[in-house]
């Protein structure tokens, strides 16, 4: 059985970035490490996820919402 795949991809002003890993976690933080580079100014960040698991994905969307908030009000 394949393991599930977890995809996230940013949109930056220096251009795209694709992340795709085994596990919801890891996915989420290798984009977290990204959007922190770009605090202040986060709300320029786009971003989508893509998984099979639906509800997997709104974790992950809904928890890089909230950083991106968080960082820009920093």
């Amino acid at each position: 059985m394949p393991e599930a795949q977890f995809q996230v991809t940013l949109e930056t002003r220096d251009g795209r970035r694709v992340f795709t890993a085994p596990v919801e976690r890891e996915a989420a933080l290798m984009a977290e490490s990204v959007m922190r580079r770009y605090e202040g100014q986060t709300l320029t960040v786009g971003f989508s996820v893509n998984c099979a698991d639906r509800e997997a994905s709104h974790r992950i969307a809904f928890y890089l919402t909230d950083l991106a908030l968080e960082l820009n009000l920093a």
